[in-house]
């Protein structure tokens, strides 16, 4: 319903301070330069992207690691009504963080935002720009999901139709845009069906309020929330209109309001309540309202007064969609405020937070995490898709190639290869040529990253073949255009995370064929590959510290771990110009446990920073993004390991009795973790001064009489026998036989070997003599034994 305005009265509140609010929780003010800056709120991510096309695939919200949220400062005249109490999602639009497809348009016609609106998405923020022609800025949400709702939108209304509207289509308000037209007051209204769980049973929009009306109306009303607030000029005065909605039931939240007030009041607000935005609206003379709720946990950001250009990169760079766009300008120069939501998982958010904790907003940076399989899953991913400067991680483009041709056998490790080994800095000059083989100059251009050897192998298969065969395995954002290590001054080359991904995707599934283990094996094989002052191989031990796993556990975990790894670093310095670049690519598979067995799961961690001022936080920042998701993947196979239910050994199998008138006995002594390799065979209750020896098979089986025995044979298969290793049981009626793990006897003659994971079947045969005293021969019951 539309209340009657008060009388006009001066707006007094209008440049005043309000009451200070107390409160705890710091933020900290990053200034991007004189003209914009950014208030960041607890945590920070992405995905979403908000421009070209429809929304790609979401990210799964799991492997959550510690949330380490950046201290902020933050922005006010006006501080109205706080009511503390449990806090509820009343609104989807302004507190859902599930990731979602998402929209925004910064100057449309009501047709072009249509237009969206047919493709299935649903308006959250609408502004109006221009009132002739009518314009609007906008940001949306695809309506499906947990964002699925009835709504509709309007405009050109008179405040009476809106009402009208809201009534006929049984709707609550969530946007109100008055605007002055030729022909009067004219409302813009976006409203959601108020139903389900959107249901309040009072609420309502009003308009025409002074500021001074709008705090009288608060403290008339204290169990009702403003929800959006619109201040509008009309017949020269500054008048609002807002929507509220009942401050019970799901919709309960403590909340704050400030009217025609400075960013610095707006940092108060969001410092000293611990509070995010949920509306912003920016006035003509650059003041601003906005209304709060409690920060949640869960990542914001507020941007104010930044290009058009730096909307698009920084809500990508932030993880976020638009919840609120605000359209300024000032001459020919159009700026905007926004305010952005987290819309990816918790991994993605607590990596983007630690990498850009020390980087200001001109720098940009990336990471991706994905796990290697048959269907490539993205666990946590910024600006994964967006071409950056690699340095020497370009250099595993040149590797691929280099190994495929090895695989085709178009080519042999052992060939040889011209290096000119003459260097002026970092940059080959062509002099100085060395031969040596192929193998030699890969492993030293991956391991110890040699420019010149690099450019030996560009100079062996040419810059198209190297691009073309990384665009065949779908690596086709590969771009070389200077030659390793001469960067400054000339154009970058280029990759993205997704091109990295998919050389190393095509390797682990066999595109290398025999060269695989080959391709990992020249690269940096280390447990740390971080960088800065974050170290892998102490991410590894801590999570072992910190698990329940003992020490051969921990053994055999480490044991299972492979890393393929190459980095790249790049400076450039001229008088008032530093631009320092980071990156770091890695193979990493992790040993997971399934009962007893070793499953392996394969990634691709990658990360990087271009345009850093400081060599120190670019490879703090790599550094970070490397080990945050370095640690989520070690946890989660250190959890399967915690949680694995295994019996490795176990005895099975009916035995018949022997002359001594007991049951065979075959056991175990040692460990089954293959990483001890201490584990022994053993016989007892056998007759004395008789012989004997081991049989395996990897099946187990059950044959009455085997070969004329007076015993059963447990075991079914290819039977192999230890006949190498015939032993007396003695005084004792005992055998004894070590395992070994490279030397299973097999019936071809060729010895087998043991991997983590295979489980054997053992079995003694020994002499024996029947009831008559003649020769005979039994069998001990069998064993089962899985290594881990």
């Amino acid at each position: 319903m539309i209340s009657s305005p008060p009388p006009p009265s001066a707006d007094s509140d209008e440049g005043s301070r309000p009451p200070t609010c107390a409160g705890a929780m710091g933020f900290l003010k990053i200034d991007r330069d004189a003209g914009s800056r950014m208030e960041m709120g607890a945590a920070g991510r992405h995905d979403a992207r908000p421009l070209p096309t429809s929304w790609p695939t979401t990210r799964p919200n799991t492997m959550v690691p510690h949330l380490r949220f950046p201290v902020l400062r933050g922005l006010f005249g006006l501080c109205f009504a706080l009511f503390l109490a449990p806090r509820a999602l009343a609104q989807a639009q302004t507190d859902l963080t599930t990731p979602t497809a998402w929209w925004y348009q910064t100057s449309a016609t009501p047709q072009e935002v249509s237009q969206r609106v047919t493709l299935g998405y649903r308006i959250v923020d609408l502004e109006v720009i221009d009132e002739s022609p009518l314009t609007f800025a906008a940001s949306f949400v695809h309506n499906s999901g947990a964002y699925a709702k009835g709504w509709s939108w309007y405009y050109d209304q008179t405040s009476l139709g809106v009402s009208l509207l809201l009534s006929q289509n049984n709707s609550r308000a969530i946007d109100i845009e008055p605007y002055e037209t030729a022909n009067g007051l004219r409302y813009a209204v976006v409203m959601i069906a108020n139903t389900g769980a959107d249901f309040s049973p009072s609420q309502g929009w009003q308009t025409g309020y002074t500021g001074a009306d709008v705090g009288a109306w608060i403290n008339s009303n204290p169990t009702r929330r403003i929800i959006d607030i619109q201040p509008y000029v009309v017949g020269g005065a500054q008048r609002y209109a807002f929507i509220w909605l009942s401050n019970t039931g799901v919709h309960h939240s403590p909340w704050w309001i400030l009217i025609n007030a400075t960013t610095a009041d707006i940092s108060d607000v969001i410092q000293n309540q611990q509070a995010r935005i949920i509306d912003l609206e920016r006035h003509a003379g650059g003041r601003y309202s906005a209304v709060f709720t409690p920060a949640d946990g869960k990542a914001w950001y507020y941007l104010y007064q930044i290009s058009g250009s730096e909307v698009a990169r920084l809500s990508e760079q932030l993880a976020s969609r638009i919840i609120d766009i605000e359209r300024s300008t000032s001459g020919l120069l159009v700026r905007y405020d926004v305010v952005l939501r987290q819309n990816d998982n918790d991994l993605a958010v607590a990596t983007n937070v630690a990498m850009r904790d020390g980087l200001s907003l001109d720098v940009t940076s990336g990471f991706l995490l994905r796990e290697l399989d048959s269907t490539p899953a993205t666990l946590a991913g910024v600006n994964e898709s967006r071409s950056f400067e690699p340095a020497s991680l370009m250099k595993t483009a040149h590797h691929f190639t280099a190994m495929r041709r090895v695989a085709l056998g178009a080519d042999s490790l052992g060939a040889a290869v011209t290096e000119n080994a003459g260097l002026n800095g970092s940059c080959p000059t062509g002099s100085n040529p060395v031969t040596r083989t192929l193998s030699a100059v890969l492993r030293d251009m991956m391991e110890v990253s040699s420019n010149t050897a690099t450019e030996a192998i560009r100079a062996r298969y040419g810059t198209s073949m190297i691009e073309s065969t990384c665009a065949a395995f779908g690596a086709t954002g590969v771009a070389l255009n200077h030659t390793l290590g001469c960067l400054c001054g000339m154009t970058r080359n280029e990759i993205r995370l997704d091109d990295l991904s998919a050389l190393h995707l095509a390797v682990a599934n066999g595109i290398l064929g025999t060269q695989r283990a080959t391709f990992y094996d020249l690269m940096s094989n280390g447990t740390n590959f971080g960088m800065g002052v974050h170290n892998t191989s102490t991410t590894l031990a801590q999570e072992l510290a910190a698990s329940s796993l003992n020490t051969v556990e921990r053994q055999a975990f480490s044991a299972g771990i492979l890393l393929a790894h190459k980095g790249g670093s790049y400076a450039c310095y001229s008088p008032g110009h530093v631009e320092e670049h980071r990156s770091r690519g890695a193979y990493v598979r992790l040993p997971f446990r399934s009962g007893c067995n070793t499953v392996y799961r394969e990634y691709f961690i990658g990360a990087w920073v271009n345009d850093a001022v400081t060599g120190i936080s670019a490879d703090n920042a790599t550094g970070a993004g490397i080990e945050s998701l370095f640690r989520s993947v070690v946890r989660e196979a250190i959890d399967s390991w915690e949680s694995a239910l295994c019996i490795p050994t176990a005895e099975y199998c009916t035995a018949a009795p022997n002359s001594t008138g007991n049951v065979g006995i075959c056991s175990i002594t040692g460990s089954t973790y293959i990483v001890q390799d201490n584990l022994t065979l053993r016989a007892s209750n056998l007759p004395t001064m008789s012989f004997g020896y081991l049989l395996v098979s990897t099946t187990s089986g059950f044959s009455p009489g085997a070969g004329g025995s007076a015993g059963n044979l447990c075991l079914g298969g290819s039977i192999g026998r230890y006949s190498n290793f015939v032993a007396s049981t003695g005084t004792t009626g005992t055998l004894a036989r070590p395992f070994d793990q490279d030397g299973i006897p097999t019936p071809s003659g060729v010895p087998g070997s043991v991997q983590a994971g295979d489980t054997l079947y053992f079995q003694w045969w020994h002499r024996d003599s029947s009831p008559t005293g003649s020769p005979s021969s039994n069998f001990t019951r069998g064993v089962r034994v899985t290594f881990i």
